[in-house]
């Protein structure tokens, strides 16, 4: 009877986490066009998502608290610093609550470079039914997403840089 009521309440949970002011998240899906979003950059400019149309980009949900997501960033640094120049592009949104002084000062206290947005809010993360961290989307050209990854990844394997290389490689 306890194991219902947990998965009762676990159920109810979960309903109410994926619905927002009234309305369902949508959960974004290999094959779904990326949302649209503006955010802060760590330095105080602004960056959309449209201003990469064009190139490929991963979009990466993490936050500074979350220890998959430490454990994955400098593999993520190693591949955004192999791909440059090649029509790929980095969004690493970070999902904190501290904001820019927070991410800053985990950037470089382990001797990072990456181009970070903030989302502190979690708008951002929502909008891609993103709850979950680290996560990342690897969209093409036109902003569909190509490849979803929930949980850390090694971006560093010969087979992802590949995968992402044949989206630069595909025009």
């Amino acid at each position: 009877m306890l194991a219902i009521l947990a998965v009762a309440v676990a159920a109810v949970v979960l309903f109410a986490v994926m619905r927002q002011g009234g309305r369902e998240t949508k959960i974004i899906r290999e094959g779904d066009r990326a949302p649209e979003f503006r955010l802060a950059t760590l330095e105080g400019n602004q960056a959309s998502l449209s201003d990469f149309r064009g190139k490929v980009v991963m979009v990466h949900f993490w936050a500074t608290w979350c220890p998959p997501c430490i454990e994955e960033m400098p593999g993520i640094e190693r591949l955004s610093r192999s791909l440059a120049g090649k029509d790929f592009e980095l969004l690493a949104v970070s999902v904190d609550e501290g904001g820019a002084e927070t991410v800053a000062s985990f950037l470089k206290r382990n001797k990072l470079s990456l181009p970070v947005l903030l989302d502190p809010g979690g708008t951002v993360s929502h909008s891609y039914g993103t709850f979950k961290f680290p996560e990342t989307y690897i969209l093409d050209r036109s902003g569909v997403v190509r490849y979803k990854v929930i949980g850390p990844g090694d971006w560093t394997v010969p087979e992802n840089i590949s995968a992402i290389r044949g989206l630069i490689d595909h025009q």
